[in-house]
């Protein structure tokens, strides 16, 4: 690239409030030659702001963060009035989108890391500043196989959608289950889609340096605890295992949500408490240890837009059991693992003492190299590079 071109990213969330994974997607595209601003608006209660102070509110702040320039400031939510707060949030990264521009110049291009709100805010921008944006949806909601999921989205968002998707220059899904989804909302925007999966850091999940030990053999799950990941059936389904075979396991569940207290007596109430454990909220390296340990990565999701820990453990080389709940069905094949049915306990039970069975079936070094050509950060970066420079050409 013989002159550098600046991209401006404006995510949904962003750490310390979830998003790592905003994070490094941001940082990997820094290494392909692109100049990176992230624009950061946290969202926050009158609780954490009056922590933060109240002049929070009016602070901007730009540094540099492991290579990006990270501008960073908060907008006040208001308590049982959602349409408030994300009008006003995207109207506040406007605000603030001015001054960035006036310290640091126009970038080229915008990505908006999901419709909810970044992609919005970045229509107004457009429509104000003339600034070409992309937006990369994330939602699990738009996978639309569930009414849990149909009834996430409210009618006032539907013309925030249309008016955020049908202005952005591309629409990047993170996987074709999307699709139907956001084309039942709006139709006219499936034209300027297209597919390019979420990647994973390759210098970061590695495989262990020793083989791994399967005994006991180790199941491991990851994400938040809430009813959409399927946690209730996975516990099911160790009762179920548990009673039907003498292999010694174990389940390991890594994450927080509000449902924690639910589970941890559910399994109680299974009998299953000694063989399940609760670790909480994991460091990416505590993550990376886990899923080292491991034999097996399950995702018994009810809705998943593309699940990132499936790709996250095949790197480490794990084997995977997942159901059919939207991205999973584009990762797992009979290379990797085992795909299932949603809402079916029994069945899950059955994929689970099916890898342990047969657990020297699958290649740790395959999976591994399997990943890597699909979702490394060097061959998606390389597939976003291409088109920014496309956009940018035209």
């Amino acid at each position: 690239m013989k002159e550098e071109k600046r991209i401006l990213i404006i995510p949904s969330w962003y750490p310390p409030d979830g998003g790592y994974f905003f994070k490094e997607h941001s940082e990997a595209l820094l290494k392909t030659g692109w100049q990176v601003d992230v624009l950061v608006n946290r969202l926050v209660g009158i609780r954490l702001l009056m922590q933060a102070g109240l002049s929070a509110l009016r602070r901007f702040r730009a540094r540099d963060e492991n290579g990006l320039r990270v501008i960073r400031s908060f907008y006040m939510k208001m308590p049982g009035n959602e349409k408030y707060n994300i009008l006003g949030w995207a109207r506040q990264c406007a605000r603030i989108y001015r001054r960035y521009e006036k310290q640091f110049g126009r970038p080229d291009l915008i990505l908006a890391h999901s419709v909810t709100w970044a992609g919005y805010a970045s229509y107004l921008l457009r429509q104000r500043y003339g600034i070409p944006y992309v937006i990369v949806e994330h939602r699990s909601f738009f996978v639309w196989s569930s009414e849990e999921a149909r009834q996430m989205v409210e009618s006032y968002h539907v013309p925030l959608f249309k008016l955020a998707y049908d202005n952005c220059e591309k629409l990047i899904l993170v996987s074709d289950s999307l699709r139907k989804g956001i084309e039942s909302l709006v139709p006219s925007t499936m034209e300027r889609s297209m597919v390019i999966p979420n990647m994973i850091r390759e210098d970061l999940f590695l495989p262990p340096e020793e083989a791994r030990n399967s005994d006991p053999f180790v199941f491991l799950w990851a994400g938040r605890l809430e009813h959409v990941k399927g946690v209730d059936l996975l516990l099911e389904a160790v009762k179920s295992l548990s009673d039907k075979t003498d292999v010694v396991f174990s389940v390991r569940l890594a994450g927080k949500g509000s449902l924690r207290a639910e589970l941890e007596q559910q399994a109680v109430a299974l009998g299953v408490n000694d063989l399940v454990s609760f670790l909480g909220r994991l460091s990416r390296e505590e993550m990376l240890k886990e899923m080292q340990e491991a034999n097996c990565k399950v995702l018994p999701s009810r809705y998943e837009a593309f699940g990132v820990v499936l790709i996250e453990a095949m790197a480490t080389g794990l084997p995977l059991i997942a159901t059919r709940s939207g991205g999973p069905d584009s990762i797992v094949t009979k290379e990797n693992g085992l795909l299932i049915e949603r809402e079916n306990a029994d069945e899950l039970a059955g994929a689970m003492q099916e890898m342990m069975a047969n657990i020297n079936a699958y290649s740790a070094q395959k999976i591994r190299a399997q990943c890597l050509k699909r979702y490394g950060d060097s061959s998606v970066m390389e597939q976003y590079n291409q088109l920014f420079l496309q956009l940018l050409a035209e």
